[in-house]
């Protein structure tokens, strides 16, 4: 009987020393700045044996683990990757550690099926967070810059003031330098140099977008998350003034047929404020033909004449073809593209008077005028639009469509054929105005697109 009793403990206590516990490694390779494939967990428990157990990473996150059934109280290891093609070199005494034999590994008992911390590699501990970053995009207009200078770059408290760490480049040729960075979201100073500190921006203390500190007047940014900067001018807080081409337009209007009285006519369009008597014309020859010059920027404009600072004005007619009709008000159209001398046109009139000649009529201005010579249909229309004509008048014709901002939208030239197609499905809603140039002279339509 007493055999029987010590047998069946030496067989309880045997149970109790080998019982299996669920333990789960994980190990957080978010930080390790090394390159690997695989993570694996060694120790005393596998014979440190290599890849035997590797680890997953099932959801991506960067943290790898593996569960292992273990029959040890207490265990050594290491985490390695790639088959011991990398291995964690780990501090003596820390907390989670042993040494022995003057090798330092991770030690733990066990207790109990357990999942153990995602500790960072080399690490006791989690992974601390890395700080908010965002990608920042400083860009730089060099067009205005009079000096020379091969390659600019950004500069600021992220860098140290490096000089030409954070070189910048113009891909496309056209004088905007950009340089994308990683940058910890926070407030930073920063400036544009070029060369390696060769030259630097000399900024204004107390612009908007400066911060003096210490006596040093540089950019000041606060980052919370990713931006392209606007292409500032160079020591500017503000995109460089891009200057509009401008063009002299001689306005003309002949009142010899006018009936009522008036002392003096004058120019009101979208140009000037439709502001009175601010462009007074002058008749120096005493023909009837008064006449004014404005240099005006090439776009499209609305006007119309008057008399004696609003005493009179023109009524025209809508529908004519120098006219736009907007919010009720009809007025004359124009669409500049260069310097001009307009035709001489009749009060209230697309036309010159009857007896006036138009003189030189040479211009790079759409002059809105009627011709028999061509037909455009359906107008309005949002797949295409034909033109018809009875005789072009030579083969060298050339058709321009231009839109509401006077920019060409669509040219051909050398038509021998009656009619011609001019697709619009790609176009916006809106006027467009169509030159046609034959030997002829011209002949400017409006069209109408709407999808």
């Amino acid at each position: 009987m007493k055999h029987f009793t010590l047998y069946a403990f030496f067989l309880i206590f045997s149970f109790g020393v080998s019982a299996q516990n669920n333990v789960t490694f994980q190990v957080d390779m978010n930080q390790y700045s090394g390159s690997f494939t695989t993570p694996e967990v060694n120790g005393d428990f596998n014979g440190w044996c290599g890849n035997c157990n590797a680890m997953s990473d099932a959801n991506s996150d960067g943290i790898w683990d593996v569960t292992l059934p273990l029959t040890q109280d207490s265990i050594e290891y290491k985490f390695a990757h790639d088959n011991w093609g990398g291995q964690e070199t780990l501090t003596p005494n820390t907390s989670c550690t042993k040494t022995t034999s003057g090798f330092t590994n991770r030690f733990i008992h066990i207790n109990g099926d357990t999942t153990l911390p995602a500790v960072c590699w080399e690490s006791c501990m989690e992974c601390a967070l890395p700080p908010d970053t965002s990608n920042v995009t400083f860009r730089v207009d060099m067009s205005q810059y009079t000096g020379t200078y091969t390659t600019p770059e950004v500069n600021g408290d992220f860098n140290g003031w490096c000089g030409n760490c954070n070189v910048m480049s113009d891909s496309n040729g056209d004088d905007i330098w950009e340089v994308t960075l990683p940058l910890t979201n926070d407030s930073i100073e920063y400036k544009f140099s070029f060369d390696n500190w060769a030259g630097q921006e000399t900024l204004d203390s107390g612009i908007v977008c400066t911060k003096t500190t210490s006596g040093f007047t540089n950019r000041f940014k606060v980052l919370n998350g990713d931006v392209v900067l606007p292409a500032v001018c160079w020591e500017d807080c503000d995109e460089c003034f891009v200057p509009v081409d401008s063009s002299l337009v001689t306005f003309r209007v002949d009142m010899s047929e006018y009936t009522g009285s008036y002392t003096t006519p004058e120019l009101n369009g979208t140009f000037n404020g439709w502001c009175g008597n601010c462009n007074a014309m002058d008749d120096s020859d005493g023909d009837d033909i008064w006449e004014i010059t404005v240099e005006l920027p090439q776009d499209t404009v609305e006007y119309k004449f008057s008399f004696d600072n609003w005493t009179g004005q023109e009524t025209l007619t809508e529908g004519d073809s120098c006219v736009l009709t907007t919010d009720g008000f009809t007025n004359r159209l124009l669409v500049i593209t260069g310097d001009t001398t307009l035709p001489a046109v009749c009060w209230e009139s697309c036309s010159v008077c009857p007896e006036e000649t138009t003189g030189d009529t040479t211009t790079n201005v759409v002059n809105i005028a009627s011709s028999a010579q061509f037909s455009l249909f359906p107008n309005p229309s949002s797949e295409s639009f034909l033109i018809n004509a009875k005789d072009w008048g030579s083969d060298n014709v050339e058709i321009t469509v231009f839109n509401a901002l006077g920019a060409a939208v669509y040219r051909t030239t050398n038509m021998n054929k009656k009619t011609e197609e001019i697709k619009v499905r790609e176009m916006e809603n809106g006027l467009y105005i169509i030159s046609i140039e034959s030997s002829y002279g011209r002949s400017v339509h409006r069209m109408m697109v709407s999808h």
